[in-house]
């Protein structure tokens, strides 16, 4: 008859209760169990600015994430309607060309989804924040829509 080792089988359960964190949380990311409201979203969505240099048959929609100390490993996809239009890591930036106006959703999920809808005009610019915010496991991407002089202070900021 073997001996009962005590540590041995302390480890044993110690590596079944990691495995068990593990897969629950990758349930928790894959399902959504996380609540789909629009959750972060800030701003007025119809900010217009009042001169624009940009060409009358496009919008510019500048989107961006600047260095936080929140979220800094965490990045996630950026989603206009059904196409993703920005990969929000740390410290990254990026312009996307318009052609089509009206109303239009911003939206990005980890933990939750959230979305931010825009009314797009031609000949006009958007600058948008993204953000990520405190979650339960991964962190929760937050979008702020801002006036064109603080937006382009805060994008032009990135390097």
């Amino acid at each position: 008859m073997k001996k009962f080792d005590l540590t041995r089988m302390k480890s044993l359960l110690e590596g079944v209760v990691r495995g068990f964190a593990v897969i629950a949380t990758a349930i928790v990311l894959l399902t959504n169990c996380g609540s789909t409201k629009s959750a972060g979203i800030t701003g007025d969505v119809s900010m217009q600015p009042a001169v624009s240099n940009v060409p009358q048959d496009v919008a510019l929609l500048h989107l961006y994430r600047p260095a936080t100390k929140v979220g800094v490993l965490v990045s996630y996809d950026l989603h206009l309607d059904d196409a993703v239009v920005f990969h929000a890591k740390y410290k990254t930036k990026t312009t996307v060309r318009l052609t089509s106006e009206g109303l239009k959703t911003l939206w990005a999920m980890t933990e939750t989804k959230t979305t931010l809808p825009l009314d797009i005009r031609l000949g006009q610019e958007y600058y948008v924040r993204c953000d990520i915010g405190m979650g339960a496991f991964v962190g929760r991407p937050r979008l702020k829509l801002f006036d064109n002089a603080e937006g382009k202070r805060q994008f032009d900021k990135i390097k």
